[in-house]
């Protein structure tokens, strides 16, 4: 009964044409930036928002943006004011003289950063990119990738944090993210984006466990 629920789910979606339309994600975000997408009204971009081709950013004053597109792994951070457009695989400057910091990421990384809850609301979406996507691979072996990111990061990036949530929600070890956010939020309490993690997070979890028992 549940793999049925989980085909049905994942019929509507894809027959939506909604899968493949993403092409990255928000991984920080700070000061004013717009989200434009299509012709829908200007929102404000909060991180981890899944971003798609066409979209465009509209950055102010000391505005801060980090994203990672799927496809190839490019980082980009952008400073500044400006507006950009979302690309396949990368952004470009439409407006102000904005030049972005490019890092390329491993593939194993970006990976599972794709498999981050979004806060757009759109449940059945998440879960059925969780399904769909290949496996971050075993409790041990996920466990020594985010010992080995987190030594090659800066201190202040939260990239090895993302893969770690992402990779123990796949493999339903839902306590330990429940204890690695925990940990987050004593380590930075005022925090804006390790509360918003801990809110998707909650929220993934809960339909995760519905979902079991459908």
């Amino acid at each position: 009964m549940m793999r049925k629920a989980w085909w049905m789910v994942g019929l509507a979606f894809l027959s939506a044409g909604a899968w493949g339309a993403e092409v990255g994600l928000v991984t920080a975000v700070s000061g004013n930036v717009k989200l434009q997408e299509d012709k829908a009204a200007a929102s404000e971009l909060k991180s981890f928002v899944k971003l798609r081709a066409g979209d465009r950013l509209t950055m102010e004053g000391a505005a801060r943006l980090q994203m990672v597109y799927f496809e190839g792994g490019r980082q980009e951070t952008w400073r500044g004011a400006g507006q950009l457009e979302v690309g396949s695989g990368a952004s470009k400057a439409i407006k102000g003289d904005l030049q972005p910091e490019v890092k390329k990421l491993p593939a194993i990384l970006v990976k599972q950063l794709s498999k981050t809850p979004s806060p757009d609301g759109n449940v059945k979406a998440g879960m059925v990119r969780m399904r769909s996507m290949p496996s971050g691979g075993t409790l041990e072996s996920v466990e020594k990738n985010y010992a080995d990111l987190r030594k090659q990061a800066d201190p202040a990036d939260r990239n090895p944090e993302l893969y770690l949530l992402a990779s123990y929600f796949e493999l339903r070890e839902f306590d330990k993210v429940e204890t690695l956010l925990q940990q987050l939020g004593e380590k930075s309490p005022d925090d804006q984006e390790v509360k918003v993690l801990a809110s998707l997070y909650k929220r993934a979890i809960g339909n995760a466990k519905m979902a079991e028992k459908k």
